[in-house]
């Protein structure tokens, strides 16, 4: 019987699973960014159960600052799957927290910057909060997470004919769109601004950042529609797996009437927008 690789990946999602990280990482204080935190040419890349994305777990002699014990968590999966790198608390194995020395549990709310895992497979490692902390992978500046080495980001041009519209407002038609596939997302139709129904939008104070393409902008629907807020993106100065689409102009296809070559499509699921949330 033939296997679904878009069911496959998913399998040993509730495991807590590891692949080594051939470069050189290191993390820097945002406010001082000649502050090596750590750095390491032996860490792995880490999904805690239910986390769709990585974050790097280094062994705790590549810290260098010191640190000490805070709570122990018990790892308990309250929240489902997590495709976003945020939440770094919402730990989904057993372990303990660590805290740089003389700050442990000091501020309401703050989460943890360091995680010891209790698995003898990754015995003296520390799980780190990425958002903490401001990364470089050897001399690559590195955004919103690590990049996930069996992720791929793919663009192609097109001749199609692609017309994206919401509640009857045309938004942008173009025959010279590029066609951008992404693992675990949904086809991603990127059109030249020249094609763009700029009437119909205004501009969003919303932003995002992307670990492969980089810092997106957004766009709204100019009418208000709340149906149309944060409707479309860009990337201005995009990484070097967006360069193909710079300045390029998409639309949430979950949340937007997409035609090609005349046919409509149906509105796809993705991890962003799962059935019955658009």
């Amino acid at each position: 019987m033939a296997t679904s690789w878009v069911e496959r990946w998913r399998l040993e999602l509730d495991q807590l699973r590891w692949f080594p990280a051939a470069q050189e990482i290191r993390a820097v204080r945002r406010e001082d960014p000649h502050d090596v935190v750590l750095r390491s040419t032996s860490a792995r890349l880490l999904w805690e159960p239910w986390r769709l994305l990585p974050v790097y777990a280094v062994p705790a002699a590549d810290v260098r600052v010191p640190l000490v014990e805070g709570e122990h968590r018990d790892g308990q999966v309250r929240h489902g799957l997590i495709p976003h790198p945020l939440h770094f608390e919402r730990h989904t194995c057993p372990g303990t927290e660590m805290w740089f020395e003389g700050t442990e549990g000091a501020k309401d709310g703050a989460t943890a910057p360091f995680f010891r895992p209790d698995d003898e497979d990754l015995a003296g490692y520390l799980v780190v909060d990425f958002q903490a902390f401001d990364w470089f992978a050897e001399d690559q500046r590195l955004a919103a997470h690590p990049r996930d080495p069996f992720k791929r980001v793919d663009v192609v041009p097109s001749a199609r004919h692609v017309v994206v519209s919401l509640g009857g407002v045309v938004l942008a038609d173009s025959d010279r769109a590029m066609a951008l596939t992404e693992t675990y997302l949904p086809l991603r139709w990127y059109v030249p601004r020249e094609d763009v129904r700029w009437e119909a939008l205004t501009p969003s104070p919303t932003t995002s950042d992307c670990a492969y393409k980089g810092h997106a902008r957004y766009w709204s629907l100019a009418s208000g529609d709340p149906d149309g807020a944060d409707i479309g993106w860009s990337y201005e100065d995009p990484l070097s797996d967006g360069e193909r689409v710079r300045g390029y102009v998409a639309f949430w296809c979950e949340r937007t009437d997409l035609t090609l070559d005349g046919a409509r499509m149906p509105r796809p699921e993705s991890l962003f927008f799962p059935r019955g949330r658009r």
